[in-house]
């Protein structure tokens, strides 16, 4: 059975499971409390500062398709994901959940760069399994 859409580049595809890393490390910790690092107080902590970082540079991904696309209304749409996490935050949201409504509305946007060939046709196929995962860590983090 062939595989639907372009093919999710090798490198790509590895880099992307192993950005997954810190998260399932993070899960693990929590629920186990196994491989925690001495003096490490909060390893949930490290886990949201890294969701955090993530979820900025995908979000810097959506300036890099709309600057090859020359498209204007692209650059507010790809600065609207940080926009609405402060937002959420400074209105007294917990980051964890900042965080998983930004990273399930990140989708949309991707959807939109991928729609009008901005992102590389793959991009959503790679984009959906890995914001999957890190949802459900998100959510393992939270209900611990």
């Amino acid at each position: 059975m062939r595989a639907i859409g372009p093919r999710i580049p090798g490198l790509a595809l590895i880099l992307g499971a192993a950005g997954l890393i810190p998260f399932l490390w993070g899960v693990l910790v929590v629920q186990t409390g196994a491989m925690v690092p001495p003096g490490m107080a909060d390893p949930r902590i490290a886990v949201l500062a890294y969701a955090l970082m993530i979820y900025c540079f995908m979000a810097g991904c959506l300036w890099g398709f709309a600057a090859k696309g020359e498209w204007s209304a692209g650059y507010a749409i790809s600065i609207a994901p940080i926009l609405l996490f402060i937002a959420l935050v400074v209105l007294g949201m917990p980051i964890n959940f900042a965080l998983m409504i930004g990273f399930v509305l990140l989708l949309p946007l991707d959807y939109i760069f991928a729609r009008s060939g901005l992102a590389p046709g793959w991009w959503m196929k790679l984009r959906i399994g890995l914001t999957a995962v890190v949802i459900a860590c998100l959510i393992a983090l939270v209900r611990t």
